[in-house]
Formats: structure tokens, C-alpha cells, sequence
């Protein structure tokens, strides 16, 4: 049985390679792990760019929408939301859009 032969990279693809995976493993974002690392974050994203393109590296576009069901009339100011992967995100009060999005977008990450 043959084994699928893996993408033959040069020493600059090696190098983002691992930067990627440790900007992955880190869990913050690019943007925060290159200016942690001293590293230029364009050189970074164009490094992705190119291990996508040559296969090694998935191209994951993250879902903007999500299906959304009322279940049940609102009576409070307590809201629930279950996402696809499982996770719930349970709130009360006011919350604004933005804070809103981080965290509905980190919890659906976490599936």
C-alpha cells in the first residue's frame, strides 16, 4: 500500500509552518501572537496563504450565519443559545453586538 506523499516544503514554508501551528496551539490570535513574537503579521497571513494554496494547511472559512429557533415566548431578559456544535451560551441583561459576537464566535470554535 502506497503512502500519499506529503507536499515538499522549502525552509521559509517549514518556518511560518511552525509559527502557525504555535500561533494555533497559543489560541490567540495572529495579530496578538506576532506582535508577541516580534514577527510581521502580513508575512505571516501570506505565509498561510501559501501553505493553504499548496495543500498542507485546510482552507476553513468560519460560517457568518447560524440558524437560529425561538423556542418558548421571552419573558425575561435571560437568553439562551445553543449553538450546532453543542456548546450553550447562557446570558441576562443588556450585551452589546460586539461582545455578543466574540464570544458566540469563540464558543463556536470550541466544537
Amino acid at each position: 500500500m502506497e503512502e500519499a506523499q506529503s507536499p515538499t516544503l522549502t525552509e521559509r514554508q517549514r518556518y511560518w509552518l511552525e509559527h502557525i501551528r504555535a500561533c494555533e496551539a497559543s489560541g490567540n490570535s495572529i495579530a496578538v501572537y506576532t506582535a508577541e513574537h516580534g514577527l510581521a503579521a502580513r508575512a505571516m497571513y501570506g505565509g498561510k496563504k501559501a501553505l493553504i494554496k499548496k495543500g498542507v494547511l485546510p482552507q476553513v472559512q468560519p460560517s457568518r450565519f447560524q440558524r437560529a429557533q425561538v423556542v418558548g415566548s421571552v419573558t425575561n431578559r435571560e437568553w439562551r443559545i445553543d449553538l450546532p456544535n453543542g456548546v450553550s451560551v447562557t446570558f441576562s441583561g443588556r450585551v452589546d453586538a460586539g461582545a455578543l459576537s466574540t464570544v458566540l464566535t469563540t464558543a463556536a470554535a470550541l466544537g
